[in-house]
């Protein structure tokens, strides 16, 4: 039997998953690693006006919603929280100062590199020293600066008018961070979920992506942990649904997500 069609435009077929992230906004959004089962889909109810003597007619989009579900492989507390909205309190117990020495960053223009090591509470580490190759001391705000990504790792980048760091060289960090010991989460009593912006993105081998954004959703059902048989070599993978409604602080046309599309768009 003959084939119905070609393909049209083979740009347009997709393959791969997606990274998932989290985050109290688009610009603090938390990389969740390893997942599987990761899924979108969007849902609505259309209201119709029917007559007893003419043709139905719809008047109206109800319920619009947008979910993503996946289901976690790194049960990692801190991304529990942030995908629970604020209805838990977490904490961190400090584990011991730890030192580094001599980790090697080659800085280009001012673009930031993340140091190797981070503050289990989120903050800066404690830079010591920077030097550059032939041991040449920089200076804070002028051979370098810090700050903190999203995920709360410490960066370091070279300034731009710099004489001690120059672009492409090798910067030599001394510095000491503090891990956490253990992580904690207890719940129970707050009633309030903020919502999370979630977005998954599948990058293909051009680097193009193709992302998705929700922008108003929060995490529905609890947190359930199944422990796999001790010789099994499947991990603990719990469940995680968040459900987007519209955000009617954003324009009427861009209020419950967005596609973006550079992988079907050929030159």
């Amino acid at each position: 039997m003959p084939y119905q069609t070609t393909v049209q435009d083979p740009n347009q077929i997709r393959f791969g998953s997606a990274k998932v992230e989290v985050g109290a906004s688009v610009g603090a959004l938390v990389n969740l690693g390893a997942a599987q089962s990761i899924k979108f889909e969007e849902k609505f109810d259309v209201v119709y006006l029917k007559p007893d003597n003419a043709p139905k007619k719809q008047i109206d989009v109800t319920n619009h919603e947008a979910s993503v579900t996946f289901s976690m492989m790194e049960v990692n507390l801190a991304n529990l929280n942030t995908i629970r909205g604020g209805m838990d309190t977490y904490t961190t117990v400090a584990g011991s100062s730890t030192p580094v020495t001599n980790e090697t960053h080659t800085l280009t223009g001012t673009t930031g590199c993340r140091l190797n090591h981070k503050n289990g509470a989120g903050t800066v580490v404690t830079v010591v020293t920077v030097k550059n190759a032939s041991d040449s001391s920089a200076v804070l705000n002028t051979d370098y600066v810090l700050y903190l990504d999203s995920e709360g790792w410490t960066c370091i980048a070279r300034v731009s008018a710099s004489t001690v760091l120059t672009s492409g060289g090798v910067a030599k960090v001394n510095y000491t961070y503090v891990p956490s010991a253990s992580r904690t989460i207890s719940t129970g009593g707050l009633t309030t979920i903020s919502p999370r912006v979630v977005r998954l993105t599948n990058v293909d081998s051009a680097g193009k992506k193709f992302e998705i954004t929700v922008y108003s959703a929060t995490s529905e059902g609890g947190i359930t942990l199944e422990f796999p048989a001790d010789d099994g070599d499947e991990p603990m993978m719990p469940e995680v649904t968040l459900v987007g409604v519209c955000d009617a602080t954003r324009t009427a046309g861009d209020q419950l997500f967005t596609i973006v599309d550079e992988q079907g768009v050929t030159a």
